[in-house]
């Protein structure tokens, strides 16, 4: 044992109670602190577990068919060994299997100890399941950030994790930190644009996303997790054993998803609307502009101004300036938003393209602002693949769209389509894999084309297919953004 005029272990020269003597005795004292709450918390979670004991058997066997479904497990055979404790966790703090109410509610009414005790019981009541993402690890600490409110969480570990994984699990407080109770499941890094999707379906707002969402749903999300896990898993097996394979008909350069115009999310409601100054000059442009035409022509004008202002409206609101129109955004605007609105066709496309070019170049004319020169590159893109985008998502659901082997791992998300007359192929990732589509009956036009398709793909080796098709979008790749699914917004 060092004394306290001994040098100081950490090797400063100066003696230990001038330097290290205080951090050492409050670490000592957050250390004693921790093991009596952990002991605390010890006790109070074997009191719960023999109170429910006498009220398992009689819940175990119906809630155990609600677990095999939730964490969608053979309904046919008894939960898996590994799943037990999983089992036993939901059953306690999740279950609302007593009376409509969990047990650890029912049993919290029963607890008479100290009100120290009665706290931490307190707080055992709100555990919940959470998605967290570990930012670091050093030795038994690691920092763990939830998904959803970003709050960092300093968390005592005993099992190895890996910086960049995501963890379903639940905390507990313990002294100055946390501790994970229970069992966990973890996931790779390459399932959180998944989790964040499937939470945004389960929940539109993120108030919504409370401990009661986690109680009620938390065994399912983590189940649909670790089934679109598993179909991952079985997908890369596909598409390591197929061709490198699997070179894109046309040529086999790789194109990154960064070429895909990026989904801008919508505004709320209440943030809508266009700039008062932007309305009085699509005013004044339809004044001395338009109205001299044909009333047929007026109307082909008045449309496709109304279709800006909307997006306009929608996605910025009044905070809206020229200068945001960047070769980014007009591709989402005529190359996304424009075709998943509905209403469009080849004909109508190319009119709102032709509309929109003299108005742009108005603006230019008039001084207003000069975005034409940006809107020239992405017209030159998409005036001949926009409305060939209409007439081949038609073909495409007419002859590309096969019914689903159960079986078979699905993969939703937008992926780039060539077509050739070898072939159709799609890109998953870095590889290319050749996809199932009746090609007798394609116009010769199209072949030798890419197209951005947005659907479901099931995956299997030798036959891969379509089993929906949601969008077909024009092929562009003019600017490096990053790719987001549309479906996500």
């Amino acid at each position: 044992m060092v004394g306290r005029n001994d040098p100081c272990p950490c090797g400063s020269g100066k003696k230990y109670k001038k330097c290290c003597e205080r951090v050492v005795a409050i670490q000592a004292a957050k250390q004693s602190k921790e093991q009596m709450e952990r002991q605390m918390k010890s006790r109070l979670l074997t009191d719960l577990n023999r109170w429910f004991e006498p009220h398992a058997a009689k819940v175990e066997d119906e809630w155990s068919e609600k677990f095999k479904q939730e964490l969608k497990l053979p309904p046919d055979k008894p939960i898996p060994p590994q799943f037990s404790f999983t089992f036993r966790f939901w059953l306690l703090f999740d279950a609302p299997c007593l009376n409509g109410k969990r047990p650890v509610e029912q049993w919290m009414k029963t607890v008479d100890t100290p009100q120290v005790e009665r706290q931490m019981a307190s707080e055992l009541c709100e555990l919940h399941l959470c998605c967290y993402a570990v930012l670091d690890v050093e030795h038994e600490e690691a920092l763990l950030q939830s998904l959803i409110h970003e709050q960092v969480y300093t968390t005592y570990v005993t099992s190895p994790l890996q910086k960049g994984m995501l963890l379903f699990a639940r905390l507990s407080r313990i002294g100055n930190r946390y501790e994970l109770l229970g069992p966990y499941t973890s996931f790779g890094s390459e399932m959180r644009g998944e989790i964040l999707v499937h939470l945004k379906n389960y929940a539109q707002k993120e108030e919504e996303v409370r401990r009661e969402f986690w109680q009620q749903n938390g065994m399912q999300i983590l189940g649909w997790l670790m089934q679109r896990a598993r179909n991952m898993e079985q997908i890369e097996k596909v598409l390591a054993s197929s061709l490198k394979e699997a070179a894109p008909a046309m040529e086999t350069e790789h194109f990154s998803k960064k070429e895909w115009p990026p989904a801008m999310p919508a505004l709320p409601e209440e943030e809508r609307g266009v700039p008062d100054v932007v309305d009085q000059q699509i005013e004044v442009f339809l004044r001395k502009h338009v109205s001299g035409l044909q009333e047929r022509t007026r109307a082909f004008y008045r449309q496709s101004l109304n279709l800006f202002r909307e997006y306009v409206s929608t996605r910025y609101g009044k905070t809206f300036t020229w200068s945001k129109l960047s070769e980014e955004a007009l591709a989402h605007f005529f190359g996304i938003w424009y075709i998943d609105r509905g209403g469009g066709s080849p004909i109508r496309s190319k009119i709102f393209m032709n509309t929109m070019k003299h108005f742009f170049r108005w603006l230019r004319d008039e001084a207003i602002c000069d975005i034409y020169p940006v809107f020239a590159s992405v017209y030159m893109a998409y005036i001949h693949t926009l409305p060939m985008a209409f007439k081949t998502g038609k073909w495409l659901n007419e002859n590309a769209v096969m019914d689903g082997d159960v079986h078979a791992p699905t993969l939703g998300g937008t992926y780039m389509l060539t077509v050739s007359s070898q072939g159709a192929t799609v890109q998953i990732g870095e590889k290319w894999l050749p996809v199932q589509i009746n090609l007798r009956g394609l116009p010769p036009a199209w072949m030798e084309n890419r197209f951005w398709v947005r659907g479901t793909l099931a995956v299997k080796e030798q036959e891969s297919y379509f089993t929906q098709i949601d969008g077909v979008y024009p092929f562009f790749r003019g600017q490096e953004v990053i790719l987001e699914e549309t479906q996500a917004n």
